[in-house]
């Protein structure tokens, strides 16, 4: 019974870190995307009732994020995430806290800063998608 149960705490946390890195990779392909104004990826990781909030004070739906991609209004110039960091919460929701670097003209207006930013991941049949993203300005910055 103990190497049962031995065995079972180790499969699941085993499948936990698989989950960890399966999202690092995907906020890694979220920020890429979103550079290319790729709208497939968009369309297919946003969860429905996705929210935004960005580091210059305004919300934005998932149909607005997704519109702005269209309408290609973010030219970016460079975007560096790192200092990635995961927790699960269960097998259904994992939230990635990490910071990122960038230089664009959004909505017609040039930023360049360093933001930190969390995002809720859950998982909808399977297939990760995420649910919220906020990002602030790093104090003193």
């Amino acid at each position: 019974m103990l190497c049962f149960l031995t065995l079972g705490i180790n499969l699941k946390a085993q499948a936990g870190g698989d989950v960890v890195q399966q999202i690092k990779q995907l906020q890694q392909d979220s920020r890429t995307a979103q550079m290319k104004n790729d709208v497939s990826w968009a369309q297919e990781h946003l969860a429905d009732g996705f929210m935004a909030g960005n580091s210059w004070g305004a919300w934005q739906t998932k149909d607005d994020f997704i519109k702005g991609l269209q309408n290609k209004t973010s030219k970016w110039k460079s975007g560096d995430i790192s200092d990635v960091h995961v927790a699960t919460f269960g097998s259904n929701t994992a939230v990635s806290h990490y910071t990122f670097t960038y230089d664009a003209e959004l909505d017609g207006t040039h930023r360049a800063r360093t933001v930190i930013c969390s995002d809720t991941w859950v998982n909808d049949s399977g297939k990760w998608k995420t649910a919220s993203t906020h990002c602030s300005m790093l104090k003193g910055m």
